[in-house]
């Protein structure tokens, strides 16, 4: 089985404090790296990499990382969907 690495913008997302609140991460697609990994070592090593590259994008190097961030995710046997986003947490 392969591995892809996709690349989405997540921006964290709150409302309804008027029963309580809830929360959930919005991730949008912003790449998919071309190559597929074949072992999850070489995915880590990949991930490793990518992730000072990730936190200095000049596009999102000033968002606050709690709020807005670049973030890569692996999926087996395929990229990644447009949007993944997950379900919300009620407080």
């Amino acid at each position: 089985m392969n591995y892809y690495i996709s690349i989405y913008h997540a921006t964290r997302e709150e409302g309804g404090s008027e029963e309580g609140g809830w929360s959930y991460w919005d991730r949008s697609k912003v790449h998919d790296i071309k190559v597929s990994f074949d072992t999850e070592t070489k995915v880590r090593r990949a991930i490793k990499r990518l992730r000072p590259v990730l936190q200095r994008h000049p596009d999102f190097s000033g968002d606050i990382p709690e709020l807005s961030r670049l973030e890569a995710h692996v999926f087996k046997g395929e990229h990644g969907p447009e949007e993944h986003s997950e379900s919300s947490t009620y407080n």
